[in-house]
């Protein structure tokens, strides 16, 4: 591991444990509920799985897993926007899931931006 992170190094892996730590909840409502189809529930559980991998790598500073990490947060982000209706896995009133998706989606943005700003830092 580093001795010092840059506030962008930080903020990458804050916002990826944020990410994952929701993942992995999410993952959870989807097995209990078993709303989601199963191809959906594996892909899912894949690139969780894959994010976990990658955080230890964050933690060590190894550029390429900054950028393995941009293109999960990118694959995920696209995921959540285009999948038509309200994912299964949100069953909350509707108030808490507008507003955990909003947060959810700005979270992935703010985990791409400081990702790609760690992966220049590293050249």
């Amino acid at each position: 591991m580093a001795k010092t992170y840059t506030c962008n190094q930080t903020s990458a892996i804050a916002t990826a444990l944020a990410v994952l730590i929701w993942s992995i909840s999410a993952l959870g409502v989807t097995n209990i509920i078993g709303g989601q189809i199963a191809i959906a529930t594996t892909i899912f559980s894949i690139l969780t799985i894959i994010g976990w991998i990658i955080i230890p790598l964050y933690f060590k500073l190894v550029r390429p897993a900054f950028l393995v990490g941009i293109i999960l947060a990118i694959i995920a982000l696209i995921g959540l926007i285009t999948m038509p209706g309200e994912p299964s896995w949100y069953m909350f009133t509707a108030p808490l899931y507008s507003f955990s998706y909003i947060v959810i989606c700005l979270t992935l943005l703010a985990c791409i931006y400081f990702s790609y700003e760690s992966f220049k830092e590293l050249k």
